[in-house]
């Protein structure tokens, strides 16, 4: 008993020392026949502090005013991720952004993808050099151009650009 006390105290008291989650930034990828979708989402407050290079701490916009924030959300898109293959950086087709379901800022991706071509793909997130270098990570989920759900993956500050897996 004294054990189960214990350590229900650490958990605690352990899951306190974070000032805020580090899954505040979440990204699926999905490949298609000839396409590749990708859905960025992340906090309001994140997604402030995305579009500006020296952004202010604790900037929250109440969700009737995202018209207003909608075009530098759009502005800064193409700056916070980015799919490569060994070509260079793959063309975005559509862009577009919305509130969530919980009012997290969700900003829709359609890059160009030639089907016939097999080269693997990379995934680069510069939007993590917008940000401390300790707490902030994007969480990924991938499925391949097979159908394919690989198990999610983070990427942190210190190696913003990975492979992605492969069939």
């Amino acid at each position: 008993m004294t054990r189960f006390f214990l350590l229900s105290l650490s958990l605690l008291f352990c899951c306190s020392a974070f000032s805020h989650d580090t899954f505040e930034i979440t990204l699926e990828i999905q490949v298609r026949r000839n396409r590749i979708d990708a859905e960025l989402e992340m906090s309001r407050s994140t997604a402030v502090a995305s579009t500006d290079p020296r952004p202010s701490n604790g900037v929250l916009f109440e969700p009737s005013a995202f018209p207003e924030w909608k075009s530098k959300f759009l502005e800064a898109a193409p700056e916070l991720i980015q799919i490569l293959n060994t070509e260079g950086e793959m063309l975005i087709q559509t862009l577009d952004t919305r509130l969530g379901r919980e009012d997290d800022v969700v900003i829709n991706y359609t890059f160009e993808r030639n089907r016939e071509d097999p080269s693997a793909l990379t995934l680069a997130a510069p939007i993590l050099n917008r940000f401390p270098p300790d707490g902030y990570g994007v969480r990924v989920t991938y499925r391949d151009a097979s159908g394919r759900w690989h198990p999610p993956f983070m990427i942190f500050v210190d190696k913003t650009t990975v492979p992605l897996p492969t069939s």
